[in-house]
């Protein structure tokens, strides 16, 4: 187990996209260099594929059914309209789509409680002051100074995308088979849980078990790959139970060459509804923001998600797969 764990460990700090992890375009200056990686890997540093454009599946709600029949779509057509939740317009908006989703109140304010303990430990200054759209698939993050101010308030635990997502939608998730699978790359995950008490009994159960790493087939067949990880999860009799609020879940291939293939949730936000647009709710890492982004539809959403993580990388094997809740997503595409 230990040295799996550190062999996925030094797999993580040599890739070019880091699930959940520092999404920075510099690498870190070396007095905080190491701190910065090893934050990185603690997060579940792992990401996707070169494996080129042969493979786009989409999914029904009603069944399994996946075809590769769509059509590739272009990063550099992408945009982006986001927002750190500095402003209390995007603050509102926000607090408004969760109650009518059902929310709980407290709930709610535990949210903005996390983001503010965030907010103010980086400083406002060093985010967008208001919901701000620009001409790219991603923000442009100052990792540099984000770490610096993280570290200057001592690298406080924090939470990062799958603590996050749970926080929010757990109480919609059913798990009737609490049994999980392989958790040795949650270990950062669940330190900070440990450290806020943040989940405790059934919850963690429940968390434990939803992101749990699932043992696949050594293949690019996101067809096989997506039918693999529904199998896993009806075997753990996991289930959603709001029309209002959706885990959107970026699905990663784990394969270091000496240890089974698996497949992961390497970085899972919150969708819902905000009038005719759509809001997704996500915490980038750790030591990085938490974002909200406007979309119009749900293609829009999918083309946001692969444009980050569908990246080129050396050691894995398979395209991410894009899930809302517990399918692919129906709009499911590849951009190149």
């Amino acid at each position: 187990m230990i040295k799996k764990q550190f062999g996925i460990f030094l797999i993580g700090l040599s890739l070019l996209a880091v699930a959940c992890g520092n999404k920075g375009t510099s690498p870190k200056k070396e007095s905080t260099s190491a701190v910065a990686e090893a934050t990185q890997a603690n997060d579940v540093s792992v990401a996707d594929t070169k494996q080129g454009n042969e493979v786009s599946v989409a999914e029904t709600k009603q069944g399994n059914d996946v075809s590769d029949s769509l059509t590739p779509v272009s990063k550099a057509k992408l945009s982006l309209k986001y927002s750190n939740l500095v402003d209390q317009e995007s603050r509102d908006r926000v607090s408004n789509a969760l109650k009518n989703a059902g929310l709980k109140d407290e709930k709610i304010k535990a949210f903005f409680a996390a983001v503010d303990e965030y907010n103010n430990a980086v400083g406002k200054d060093k985010l967008v002051q208001k919901m701000t759209t620009i001409d790219k698939a991603f923000p442009s993050l100052d990792t540099d100074k984000l770490v610096d101010a993280w570290l200057d308030k001592g690298g406080y635990v924090g939470r990062n995308c799958r603590i996050t997502a749970y926080s929010l939608m757990g109480d919609f998730i059913t798990v009737g088979n609490q049994t999980p699978g392989d958790t040795t790359m949650l270990f950062s995950d669940f330190d900070a849980i440990s450290a806020k008490n943040i989940f405790t009994g059934e919850d963690k159960k429940k968390f434990d078990t939803l992101f749990s790493y699932i043992d696949v087939t050594n293949t690019k067949d996101s067809k096989v790959l997506a039918e693999e990880i529904q199998k896993s999860w009806k075997e753990k009799e996991i289930s959603f139970q709001n029309d209002k609020m959706h885990m959107i879940s970026v699905f990663m291939t784990m394969d270091d060459g000496k240890n089974k293939v698996q497949e992961f949730v390497g970085h899972v936000g919150i969708l819902v509804q905000d009038g005719d647009k759509y809001l997704f709710i996500e915490k980038l890492a750790f030591e990085l923001p938490y974002q909200v982004d406007e979309f119009n539809n749900l293609q829009e959403v999918n083309d946001y998600l692969m444009g980050y993580y569908d990246q080129d990388a050396d050691g894995l094997s398979a395209k991410p797969l894009i899930f809302e809740d517990d399918h692919v997503l129906k709009e499911y595409r590849v951009v190149e």
